[in-house]
């Protein structure tokens, strides 16, 4: 009766992580993984500007002093306190087009087919089974002209359960006797004293919920599943990401309209133009290629699986992998948004209205806006539509506007399709 007592005790413990495990296998068809969705956008720039706030606590008392005498009235005062005093020095965020940021939204999911007999020999799968460890890998090629720069898992996220609460108790009995001869005769004495000790100890197990590597042309990310802990979801990863650079010329033309609204001479006009940076793309393609992989431990129960909890589970592990190479990014997604004044060919190389500024010295008119550049395209029209101006080229200061390989005039611009406002990109 002791021996089954014992054995009864030690067989029904929830300390146990399963009953036990049969020998683990490979089957990559038990999960698959998918990017579902992502969102591109510029990078912010780092903000250098300062508030009373990031000022010394001498600098901040004087200036409370300032704004006290200048808005007298509380709620102004208030409202002055959170005010930019010192603007910062940063660039601006329109120059560089090459540095983005990415969302990424990676999607896991496992197979459900609750049948007797699946692909698991003589098991199936159960709704006890679950992945209980995942790698998730994504790489694009070393030709692209893209790399990763940075991302927001910096640190490692850990997750702790509580497994059980323990107490352990320990008695010390002491026994002791005295025996003493006297005048009188023999004397005894005796006692019996009782140290008892109790503990509690907490069994708490910690896991890994989410930890992540980066380098130029890969990321990775891996989590760790528990107790009725399933990794089937989504996963969601902020990444920072810079293109190779080429700088581009956009253009501004100011002075189109007077302060009446009629269109002015080229004379009055004026033309500007900036440097930006933009990805360079050193192959002909549109969309950049990257390579998805997932590896995973599926953790199937063999027994035991009409319980909620897992110590009476007999367990089988298996091992996949799922790799696919999928599109990653289309040109349109990382490309700005130019629009030059031209027209489209039959070749597909559209003709486009350029800027000469010295003799040789051509370059596209290019504006950073659609409303820039429809503004000049208007303009041109309205200066076309006067029969003085049909034969006359355009000169801008010192630059003269071209147009397939001759001076811009109405012939060139109206004959055949005609000019119109065209995206660069």
């Amino acid at each position: 009766m002791l021996f089954t007592g014992v054995l009864f005790m030690t067989a029904c413990t929830t300390l146990k992580r399963y009953s036990c495990i049969k020998k683990s296998g490979i089957d990559n068809t038990l999960a698959k993984i998918d990017l579902f969705g992502f969102r591109l956008s510029p990078a912010k720039p780092e903000d250098e500007s300062k508030t009373l706030w990031d000022l010394s606590a001498d600098a901040q008392s004087q200036l409370i002093k300032i704004l006290n005498s200048r808005y007298p009235d509380n709620e102004m005062f208030i409202s002055s306190l959170n005010n930019e005093y010192l603007d910062g020095t940063a660039a601006s965020p329109g120059d560089d087009y090459t540095s983005k940021d990415l969302r990424l939204i990676f999607s896991v999911s496992k197979k459900r087919s609750y049948s007797k007999n699946g692909i698991l020999s003589g098991s199936g799968l159960t709704p006890a089974d679950r992945i209980e460890y995942l790698k998730i890998s994504l790489k694009i090629p070393e030709e692209s002209c893209l790399r990763f720069t940075g991302w927001n898992m910096y640190s490692t996220e850990y997750g702790s359960i509580d497994i059980a609460d323990l107490s352990f108790s320990r008695n010390l009995e002491i026994d002791a006797s005295l025996l003493e001869k006297g005048n009188s005769g023999e004397l005894s004495a005796g006692g019996k004293s009782t140290i008892t000790r109790k503990e509690d100890q907490a069994i708490k197990y910690r896991y890994l919920k989410l930890n992540g590597r980066i380098s130029k042309k890969k990321i990775e990310m891996e989590e760790e599943g528990n107790r009725e802990i399933d990794l089937t979801g989504n996963i969601i990863a902020d990444v920072s990401l810079e293109f190779d650079k080429f700088p581009e010329r956009l253009y501004s033309i100011t002075g189109l309209i007077d302060s009446t609204g009629k269109y002015n001479n080229p004379d009055k006009l004026a033309l500007h133009y900036t440097v930006v940076y933009v990805p360079l793309i050193r192959e002909p393609y549109d969309t950049i290629r990257a390579t998805i992989k997932l590896d995973f431990i599926y953790r199937n129960v063999v027994s035991g699986r009409r319980t909620f909890q897992e110590w009476d589970d007999r367990i089988k592990y298996f091992k996949g992998t799922v790799e696919d190479t999928i599109p990653f990014m289309s040109k349109s997604d990382f490309m700005p948004h130019f629009y030059c004044i031209g027209n489209e060919t039959e070749s597909g190389n559209p003709d486009y209205v350029k800027i000469e500024t010295s003799p040789g010295e051509l370059y596209l008119l290019k504006f950073r806006t659609y409303e820039e550049a429809s503004g000049f395209y208007y303009w041109l029209r309205s200066y076309f539509s006067q029969q003085a101006n049909r034969e006359k080229s355009i000169m801008i200061g010192e630059q003269t506007l071209k147009f397939r390989g001759s001076d811009l005039t109405y012939n060139k611009a109206v004959m055949g399709s005609g000019i119109r406002v065209l995206p660069y990109y």
